[in-house]
């Protein structure tokens, strides 16, 4: 059985850039407290509590665990308390996403379920992309969408 979840290095970096808006937030907070005057806190204040709230939505809800093996899909949300398996043979389409950069790859792989939504993984974020490219690209070739 395959299993792909968020690699630790991703988990810890946006643990830090997290933890890093949130003590400036608090920061600013502070100051306007102290001296409500100054109009740029309050814009630097709204930024990083925008910034804060999109990275631990990302880092909460978006958590997910995929477990691909004897012709299943297992997708996994801890955090959502949502569990759902999905035969092979309702897969409705996939696509594997290729961005070339300097130096590195980009690759993203999108699974549509016929009747219960998609799973993205790429292969910076997640652990065993290639295992699960080469399972699904095996298991269900004429799925696949070309761009």
């Amino acid at each position: 059985m395959i299993i792909s979840k968020p690699k630790r290095k991703t988990i810890f970096s946006l643990t830090v850039f997290t933890l890093i808006s949130v003590i400036g937030a608090l920061y600013f907070m502070r100051q306007i407290l102290a001296e409500p005057s100054g109009t740029w806190r309050y814009i630097l204040l709204g930024f990083l509590l925008v910034v804060c709230s999109i990275m631990l939505y990302k880092l909460i809800f978006n958590y997910k665990v995929l477990k691909i093996g004897y012709d299943q899909i297992h997708v996994y949300y801890p955090f959502r308390f949502f569990k759902s398996v999905q035969e092979i043979s309702e897969l409705g389409a996939w696509q594997e996403t290729i961005i070339h950069t300097n130096k590195t790859e980009y690759k993203q792989l999108k699974l549509v379920f016929i009747n219960k939504g998609y799973v993205k993984i790429s292969n910076q974020e997640n652990s065993d992309y290639d295992k699960v490219y080469k399972y699904i690209k095996k298991k269900a070739p004429k799925k696949e969408v070309k761009e």
